[in-house]
This record gives C-alpha cells, structure tokens and sequence, in this order.
C-alpha cells in the first residue's frame, strides 16, 4: 500500500499536518520546556514559544525541522559542519546508539520502525508485543516513553543515583490508562538509560520517536483518505 500512501514524507511535510499536542511535545523538548538551551537561537526560542501559545507550531515547520536536525549534528561528532543532518542519517544515527542495526536500502519509515521496536525493548520490557498495525496503542507507547526519556534528560543524575528503574518509572508516571501495558521492566537499562539520555542524544532519541509517531498518524490519515476515495469510485 505504500506505493499509494506515502510513508516518507519529509519532516516539513509532517510537521506542517501535525497536531498541536504532538507539535508541544518537540517544542518543549526543543526549547527545554521554555527555559531555553545553550545552542538555542534567543530569537528561535522566542519563535517557537510564542507560536506555541498561539497553538500555530504549524506555521514554523522549517523552524521546528532545522532544530531537530541542528541538535542530530551535534550527536554525530561533527564539529565542522555549519548546519544540522539530513533527518535520516540523525534517525539512522539514533538507531545505532539504541543498538540497532539499520540497513543501507531502509527507508525512513523502517528505520523509525526499529527505532521503536528498540526503545520499547530497553524502556518498557522484553514482554511488550509491538503491533505495528495497531497505531493507536502504538502512538501510546512511543508517547509514553517519550515523556520517561524528557523526564529522565532533566533529572538523569537523580535516576542514576537512585536506580534505573525506579527512577524511569516515576518519571514515566506508571501505566497508561486504557492501554494494558506491563510493568516496567528496565531495572537492567539503567545503562540504556544514560545513553540515550547523553548529550545531544537526550534531544535527539525523544524527538524521533515523537516524529515517528507523527508520521504513523499521518499515514493512518492518509490511507483513511485513500480508502474513502477507493469505496466512492466502486
């Protein structure tokens, strides 16, 4: 189906559709919820904060996108290049450091695609079944690890001295409701933990686990639309 649904589109393209709540997420993750980061732009800052009061994140995706891509150059050991990295090489990248290994003919969706499976793994437990059909459940999951990992960047040494797990699930908060998930099972990813929660990768593992659930629902909207169109014909 994906030769009538797009499943690649580009960032600027998703981030244009998304919705608010889903744009707040990179925002807040973006501008350290506001308070601003060293390698932020004052005026970028500002930008994005306004317009996310105004619930128009939409209108700045090329803002939103160079910011994600700016933090993924500075995952990627580059200190020559003036500007950030394609999304994909960042995704790759970020696929890499959760232990993935993703090949040179995947495209974005397959590498994103693994990114999940392998968050899921580290931050919720062996015993989660991952249907990757079911985008609904899906997006609750990759939200509720992309809370624990923004949690956990601003308060990585308190976890790391208290324990892993006990740590993550607090800043997690627990289940999620109406979704039956199980406990979480990370008392050996403490290590995982700090990893991804290093420098740049504390920006860079989060958002494109919150962009791969944007595009998933986008996707759903578009094969929605698709199969509307298809059934009107007949």
């Amino acid at each position: 189906m994906e030769f009538v649904v797009p499943r690649n589109r580009s960032l600027v393209d998703l981030l244009s559709n998304a919705s608010s709540a889903d744009l707040d997420v990179l925002a807040d993750l973006i501008t350290d919820n506001g308070k601003g980061r060293v390698a932020l732009d004052s005026k970028v800052k500002t930008t994005i904060i306004s317009r996310k009061s105004q619930g128009k994140l939409q209108s700045i995706p090329e803002v939103m996108e160079a910011e994600i891509r700016s933090f993924g150059s500075n995952s990627i050991a580059t200190l020559f290049r003036s500007s950030g990295v394609d999304y994909t090489e960042l995704a790759t990248d970020v696929a890499k450091k959760l232990d993935g290994k993703p090949g040179s003919s995947d495209d974005i969706y397959a590498i994103e695609e693994q990114i999940i499976g392998l968050a899921v793994k580290k931050y919720i437990g062996d015993e989660v079944s991952v249907d990757y059909r079911d985008v609904a459940k899906l997006s609750a999951y990759i939200a509720q690890i992309v809370r624990g990992l923004i949690s956990a960047a601003g308060a990585i040494s308190g976890i790391a001295a208290t324990g892993g797990a006990a740590g993550m699930a607090g800043a997690i908060g627990g289940r999620l409701l109406s979704l039956a998930a199980p406990p979480l099972a990370i008392g050996a990813a403490g290590a995982a933990i700090y990893q991804a929660t290093s420098p740049a990768f504390r920006i860079t593992t989060p958002a494109v686990l919150q962009v791969a659930k944007i595009r998933r629902t986008r996707y759903e909207v578009d094969f929605a639309d698709y199969t509307r169109k298809l059934r009107a014909c007949l």
